[in-house]
């Protein structure tokens, strides 16, 4: 269904819009694309494909994972793997794909400085104060950099990562930062707008009962309504339709889209009080973030002071 459609939505954009998509941001997906190759909805433009940065920065955690599986009975630095206190622990794979993510969306417009900044975390990480690497660091978060240039000490040991376990994941790296790799996400965007979308779309037309055609035509136009004008935007069809609107349907309407405005705002207070938190806390603790092990979505768009 996801192949078809989206086949019909390049297929028809000249007749309906007069324009042609060159370009489209996807996920991981295996049939949308050679679908577009194999059946080109146009004779003259070659489509080209976008990964999806959130989903694109997972191929870190993931490789980090099957790198520490594999080497789970492997002697290395006087222990077996590369997990445990002090090295590769859960937290800080989570933490390598943050980064990797924020290497490409601070770059995502220059290949070249893109693939500068994925290897700057691997020569930042084995750093220590014998051996400072931190020559294609960035001060807006390398630690490091930023007591240079105030002219203090800084002490690597809180973060550092043994060299040797640098070495066991730079099969991934070697991977992940390869030019042919990256290309893959320059200029590349997110899918969240679309994800947001469909949430309120499928509360409005759930995917666990069927609803005919019609019922889906008419939910995708409130969904759309909803999302770009707000709830009170459908008071004059509903006039219209009805020849006009009781108080109280105003009233409700009025009061969603003041609670969503609400949540809105409180979820931007909240991640702003977070933010002042986390420098505050960097003056002591130079390795932490507030990350849920179990929650991607708790992961923001900015380096956390200090963590880096």
């Amino acid at each position: 269904m996801e192949v078809a459609g989206i086949h019909r939505l390049f297929a028809r954009s000249k007749m309906l819009c007069n324009v042609k998509y060159a370009h489209y941001i996807g996920d991981g997906d295996a049939k949308v694309f050679p679908k577009l190759i194999s059946d080109p909805p146009y004779e003259d433009v070659s489509i080209t494909k976008i990964e999806d940065v959130n989903h694109f920065s997972k191929k870190m955690l993931h490789r980090l994972q099957k790198i520490a599986e594999s080497l789970k009975k492997n002697n290395i630095d006087g222990k077996l793997g590369i997990r445990g206190s002090g090295r590769m622990i859960k937290k800080m794979m989570i933490n390598f794909k943050h980064y990797y993510r924020l290497a490409i969306v601070r770059n995502k417009t220059n290949l070249d400085d893109m693939v500068r900044a994925v290897w700057a975390i691997w020569k930042h990480k084995p750093s220590s104060n014998s051996e400072p690497h931190h020559e294609w660091c960035s001060p807006s978060y390398c630690g490091y950099l930023q007591a240079l240039e105030k002219g203090e000490e800084y002490d690597h040991t809180p973060h550092s990562l043994p060299l040797k376990i640098m070495k066991a994941i730079r099969s991934a790296f070697e991977e992940l930062a390869h030019p042919d790799t990256l290309k893959r996400v320059r200029n590349g965007g997110s899918q969240n707008a679309n994800e947001s979308f469909h949430s309120i779309l499928w509360s409005l037309a759930p995917k666990n009962r069927y609803s005919t055609g019609v019922m889906i035509d008419l939910c995708a136009a409130m969904a759309v309504s909803f999302y770009n004008d707000g709830y009170q935007s459908i008071i004059p069809v509903l006039a219209e339709l009805t020849g006009n609107t009781g108080f109280f349907t105003r009233v409700g309407m009025k009061r969603l889209d003041e609670r969503r405005i609400y949540y809105e705002h409180k979820r931007k207070r909240k991640a702003v009080q977070k933010s002042k938190q986390n420098e505050e806390a960097s003056d002591s603790l130079s390795d932490r973030m507030s990350v849920d092990d179990n929650r991607d979505d708790q992961l923001d768009d900015s380096y956390i002071p200090g963590a880096y």
